[in-house]
Formats: structure tokens, sequence, C-alpha cells
């Protein structure tokens, strides 16, 4: 069955208002009907041996592919059933930043004053620091800042430093996500989120052998935070060839967190680094940024406090992130759910104003999803990461994003960027190595416990694209055989030669 896509549907309306427009290989004018190139032959004929795959009797399993350059589908299994997409959410989460923030789109962080410096180099006055939730900021930057600050000839800060999360909204946590393990534990990829983040509001425990067997090992902080986060360091030193074991606590007490460190590690072993969340980005933030301020030497003489900047405050220093278009590479291409999130919140501030919240970020979504012909309330959005066992799209959902984007002219093309490429990097480095399928698949993977889904673009044989999702639930099993199964697909895709299958067909 050949059936339009989502994205063609609402398009084909577009001839009656008199308006011109081209999309991929279909026209349409004022004074013509819209004309849709060749259809590609249903590819049911290559696919379906793939159903008799044991994963399609024993897991839900949801599969579209459409034509990119027509919008037709060419080969459908559940396409219209919703399952979990897992971090393949994140190709509509990017796609909806791109269109709405633009490629180019910069997080800021701002250090502003109210007052004068005087001669001696003494802000008479506050200090401000004003942040938009940049996924990227990292020590390294933060004391190019303070530096920066330095260099703009303040050595001293006669009121307060005041910081400004106003941006964002204080709801630190990645909504949808309530595993008590790891709310506990307080995995990497269980951030918290805010308009003041450091280092990806993650701590990074830094771990190594002592001198002597049997006496401590050394633990300490990457990015000191004093007050915030603090290590409990019960680590030993073993003999050389033995195990290493490292148990790692986590205790949160409000905004501080208390790391306890205990095991052994074995002598001339190279250090290893351990990371947690931090429960509160702005509490880590402010102590990190006041521990650089000491080590530039920039006195305070008031304190290190929650607040807005005043609209007459003047600029001091100003850090920008790379654009958005990096951004979203380093979001896509290594799944990180930080970043997404993150990315999600701004779109809510720039375009719904004011704290930037989850729930701004996912109407701008949703009226996206809406645009391309998806009934609103149709999709079950609940973060930017994907990150939920809450979360439900379709495949029809996500090929229609990948439809749209192929065809944008503004902001496809960074879009495209942003997947893992087959072969060369991201999630997808280890597959699709051989020397002819190498650079043909772009895509997004996602992963959670029993998920397994991959979506993107493959090239066939004749050079035709196509935009698929194969989305996986319910595995009783390894995620290794859903993974089997994906490969097989972009096999078959990659050696798909339609025109050879439009002449074979009866």
């Amino acid at each position: 069955m050949i059936r339009l896509s989502s994205r063609i549907r609402p398009l084909l309306s577009l001839t009656a208002i008199g308006l011109a427009l081209t999309f991929g290989g279909w026209q349409a004018h004022a004074d013509e009907p819209a004309v849709v190139t060749a259809p590609v032959a249903s590819l049911d004929s290559v696919l379906a041996p793939l159903t008799e795959d044991r994963l399609f009797r024993d897991s839900s399993v949801s599969l579209q592919v459409v034509d990119v350059a027509t919008g037709q589908e060419v080969y459908a299994y559940n396409a219209d059933t919703a399952l979990n997409p897992a971090s393949t959410m994140k190709v509509v989460t990017a796609a909806a930043a791109l269109r709405e923030l633009g490629p180019s789109y910069r997080f800021t962080t701002t250090l502003l004053r109210d007052g004068d410096v005087n001669n001696e180099g003494v802000l008479e006055g506050d200090l401000y620091v004003r942040g938009t939730g940049d996924p990227t900021m990292v020590l390294e930057k933060l004391w190019k800042m303070v530096y920066d600050l330095k260099l703009e000839g303040v050595t001293e800060v006669s009121g307060d430093v005041v910081f400004d999360r106003s941006f964002m909204d204080s709801e630190y946590a990645i909504p949808g996500w309530d595993k008590k393990e790891d709310i506990e534990r307080g995995p990497s990829y269980f951030p918290s989120l805010g308009a003041l983040s450091l280092n990806f509001n993650t701590v990074a425990v830094v771990v190594g052998p002592g001198p002597k067997v049997g006496e401590p090992a050394r633990a300490q902080l990457e990015t000191a935070a004093p007050g915030i986060i603090e290590i409990e360091n019960e680590l030993r030193t073993g003999s050389k060839g033995t195990r290493r074991v490292i148990n790692l606590e986590r205790e949160v007490e409000g905004s501080k967190m208390t790391l306890k460190v205990s095991g052994s590690i074995p002598q001339e072993t190279s250090a290893q680094r351990y990371y947690r969340s931090v429960p509160d980005p702005t509490a880590y933030f402010t102590a990190a940024f006041a521990d650089m301020m000491k080590q530039h030497g920039i006195k305070v003489r008031g304190h290190y406090v929650d607040g807005e900047t005043p609209s007459d405050a003047r600029q001091l220093v100003e850090l920008r992130s790379p654009p958005l278009a990096m951004i979203l590479m380093d979001t896509n291409k290594y799944s990180n759910n930080f970043m997404a999130e993150q990315v999600l919140k701004a779109v809510g501030a720039e375009a719904k104003g004011a704290p930037g919240t989850t729930a701004k970020g996912l109407e701008v979504v949703s009226e996206y999803l809406t645009e391309l012909g998806i009934p609103e309330g149709e999709a079950t959005l609940i973060n930017g990461s994907g990150l939920s066992r809450e979360l439900y799209l379709r495949p029809t959902h996500l090929t229609a994003v990948l439809v749209d984007m192929a065809h944008d002219p503004k902001v496809g093309h960074e879009f495209s960027s942003s997947l893992a490429i087959g072969g060369r990097d991201g999630t997808l480095w280890a597959r699709f190595r051989d020397e002819d399928e190498v650079d043909r698949l772009r895509g997004k993977t996602g992963t959670l416990n029993g998920v397994h889904c991959l979506a993107g673009y493959v090239e066939a044989a004749d050079g035709r694209e196509y935009a698929f999702a194969f989305l996986v639930n319910d595995l009783p099993y390894s995620i290794s055989r859903a993974r089997r199964v994906h490969d097989r697909f972009a096999d078959i895709m990659f050696g798909l030669d339609a025109q050879a299958l439009a002449e074979s067909s009866p």
C-alpha cells in the first residue's frame, strides 16, 4: 500500500490559495494540481520477511518507511501504533528547536554590574551572574569568565554577588522519570536542570591509589564546590594486580551532597572518574563560582545570593555558547539527556516567555506536530530527551518530522548533521562499518530497559533516500536481538533498487 505521509497531506491544500511551492520531487502551482513524482513500489516484498523474526512475536514493534522525495509511505508494520520511542524523541526536540531558535542561536552567561568600578578596581555595588541555561558551560569556561572579569579591572566587589536563574524555572528534575534507584544514586544520565548550570550538572570524583598498600587511596572532586559537595573517603590502596572495587554512595540534604567513597584500588593503576548528578544546580554553580573568584584573587565583601538582575545593570563580561547547530550535534550523536532538556526549556522561554519550562517547550513541540498534520493529543509528550516510560509516539510522527526536516532549506542540513553517522561517529560509530555501508545511514538510537529504537535516514543502492522509524518495546530479552533486526533492516535498504523492484513486480 502506498499512502502519503502526514507531512504531505496538509500541503496539498496550498494550491487552493494560489501558492507555489516545491517539495522534494513534486511541485504545486496556482494553476496546476499538485503532482507527485513517480511513486516508489511498495517495499512489502523485501521487508515483510523481517517480520518472521521472533522479535515481532515476542515484542511490541512498529515500523514505517517513507520515500523522502515524495513523502509517500512505502512500508508499514503497525505504523499507527504508539510505542515508547526512548531517545529517538530527541529527533523531535531538535527539529522544533532549530525551527524556533534557528541554528545560530547561542546561550549566554553574563556578568553585569549596578555600580562603577573605581580606580582601585573596587566594584561599588553588586555583581550579577545571569544565566540562560548554557548546556556547554564547563569548568574551563567558568575559569575564563572570572578571569575576564579580572581583566576588566575588577579586583573586589563591595556588594553581593547575585545569581540570576530567572530564565528557567526551578523544577530541577527531568519530568517523567521516577525510578527510585536513579533518584537516590544520581547517575549522570539523570541530571538536574537549570539556567545556571555547570559540568552538565554532574560532579566527577577522581580516584587513584595511594603510595603504599593498605593506606588511604586518593579521592577528590574534579571541580571544587565548598560547602555544597563534600567527599568522605574510606577508599584503601590494594596490592598490585588485585581487583578494583569502588563503592560510591550519594547522600543528599537540601542543596548539599555528600559522596562516600569506599572499597579498594590496586597500586600502579591509573586514576578514574566516577560521575554523579548534583541536586541543586544553582547552589553548585554558586559554590564553584565563589571558589573561582578566590583563585583569581577577587574579593567579595558581601554575600553570594540568589536574585534577579535590574534592568539598568551594565554588562561587564559575556560568555556565549557554541551555536545551537553544534550543540545539537552533541545532543543527538551522543544522546545527551541534559542538553536535550536544557534546549527544550530554552525553546519554551524564547517562544512563550521566561521562565522556560518543560511544559512550555512541549507546547511548542506540540504546535509543530500539529503543523505536520498530527492531531493534537495524538502524541504523548513528557520531556525532550525521551527519558520516560510515559512517553509515546507513533513511527508516523517521527517520519513526518524527518521528511519535513529533509525539505527545510533553512535548518534541514543542520538537523541532518546532528544525527549519528553509521560507521563514523556517535552511537552508530561501531555499526554499519562495511565499506559499502559507511555514511549511508544517519540516525538516532533510543534505549531503555526493554526498549530499543532507531529512526533516521537511509540511502538505498539506487541513491534514493528513505526516512524510517523502527520502534521496539516490551523486549523480553537483551536489546542485542532488536539491534540485529535493525541492522538487517538497514542491510535490506542499503541494497534496494526501487526501479528494479518495480520492474519485477507483477
